[in-house]
């Protein structure tokens, strides 16, 4: 195993493989000192560790490699494994060939762990016997590894995961949407759009592949599965997927419950509940329920959260987009005037959709972090009118609240990477909820 790290995987395939009899070893290049708490939960494993300068000693002895998601597989070592015939998969691979029941992958650039959580939550309604993490929650591997032959799994799976799979084969596999993501580690969108077209690569056709057709990059992928496809639209009716029509949210042709009644807010989150509708029916429900779980379900923190109200402004958290493409789609979600903080560490470097977005809405700007010159370049040729500029988010959150009025939106909404301020995303939504609680 290579990469312990701090959200689990690595210990979760170090401890799953270990008690099926496996000699692991895992190799992390932080110094033991950082990873004090990951190497106390496996004190009584019979794992080995080798972090700091002791790490990778011996991988030329492996029979099988499995990294971390975030560590690239291109690092000398992985190369060096590869040329010697060593396996190297991913944690999601190995999930798969433990696993004894049906897996619902779900992927996508935007949308994942919104659908992946909404799956699991109108199975669960029906009475069906639900896991639900992935990318999102518990490593698929400890799932897999506690799960029953009744049971069904979802699964958010990234391009990193995907990356590394062989065998793979979702019962249900649904891709959301491609949009550039992720260039920072994949070489290019080509490389990005194979990675993620590994989610159908072992489908049969007995299996489902649920595919957006309003998405020109990921309906072409639908030539590369074997599988039964089954398509969403918010544009076009569709008989034999879900859709958008009449008002009505569908599936098969057959109303499942009005546009207003659905809680989640924004046309692309109706595009996630109709994907989400097409995997549960075609992971074998009824949808008997699915009107009264898409009336409940709010949403995930750090999408779209309402995050406070304070002299009748609404502070919205959507720390999450961390692209352009994201932002947008944010943006377009409010009737309302919006003032938008934008800015962070860049995972690509082209604006112009944003501030082209940002113009035709008239928001209001407030840039901030390393892409804060390009993002406020955009926007003045754009002819966004208000561009401010601060130095950190509290400012950020600041000189938004000074051009906020009673009834608009500050949006929170970066289209970039958190790493420039901030440990993640996270962190830096939990950041703006504190500040603008105290409004």
């Amino acid at each position: 195993m290579i990469g312990l790290g701090s959200y689990g995987t690595g210990r979760e395939v170090a401890r799953v493989l270990a008690a099926r009899g496996a000699e692991v070893t895992v190799s992390d290049i932080k110094p033991p000192q950082e990873l004090g708490d990951e190497i106390a939960a496996l004190s009584d494993t019979g794992v080995r560790v080798q972090a700091g300068d002791a790490a990778y000693r011996g991988i030329e002895g492996a029979d099988l490699i499995v990294p971390s998601p975030g560590v690239p597989l291109d690092i000398p070592p992985l190369l060096r494994a590869r040329e010697l015939g060593i396996e190297v998969v991913s944690e999601v691979e190995v999930a798969y060939w433990i696993a004894p029941c049906p897996i619902i992958a779900v992927t996508g650039t935007k949308g994942k762990s919104t659908t992946t959580t909404l799956i699991g939550e109108i199975l669960r309604d029906e009475g069906r016997k639900v896991a639900v993490g992935g990318n999102i929650g518990r490593p698929l591997i400890a799932l897999a590894d506690r799960a029953t032959a009744d049971e069904v799994l979802v699964a958010e799976v990234s391009s990193f995961q995907l990356d590394a799979t062989d065998e793979f084969r979702p019962k249900v596999a649904v891709l959301l949407n491609l949009f550039p993501d992720h260039l920072d580690r994949h070489s290019s969108m080509a490389e990005y759009r194979t990675a993620k077209a590994k989610l159908f690569a072992n489908q049969r056709p007995e299996d489902a592949a649920v595919i957006n057709r309003d998405n020109p990059e990921a309906w072409a992928l639908r030539a590369l599965t074997r599988a039964a496809l089954v398509p969403f639209s918010l544009s076009e009716a569709l008989p034999e997927g879900a859709d958008l029509a009449g008002g009505q949210l569908r599936a098969l042709g057959q109303a499942v419950c009005p546009v207003e009644s659905v809680r989640l807010r924004g046309r692309h989150n109706l595009a996630n509940a109709l994907a989400a509708l097409a995997a549960a029916q075609a992971g074998g429900a009824s949808l008997a329920k699915a009107a009264d779980t898409l009336a409940r379900f709010e949403g995930l923190e750090h999408r779209l959260e309402l995050a406070a109200v304070a002299d009748g402004v609404s502070y919205v958290n959507d720390s999450q987009a961390t692209t352009p493409d994201a932002a947008v789609v944010a943006l377009e979600a409010f009737a309302e005037h919006v003032v938008l903080i934008a800015g962070g560490r860049p995972k690509v470097h082209d604006f112009s959709v944003l501030a082209q977005t940002i113009a035709k809405r008239g928001a209001d700007l407030v840039v901030m972090g390393e892409a804060a010159e390009e993002i406020a370049a955009a926007a003045r040729a754009a002819g966004v009118g208000v561009i401010e500029r601060a130095a950190d988010l509290s400012e950020a959150v600041a000189r938004a609240q000074r051009h906020a009025r009673a009834g608009d939106v500050v949006l929170l909404s970066p289209a970039c990477a958190s790493f420039d301020q901030f440990a993640d995303y996270e962190a830096r939504g939990a950041a703006f909820k504190t500040l603008v609680a105290g409004l």
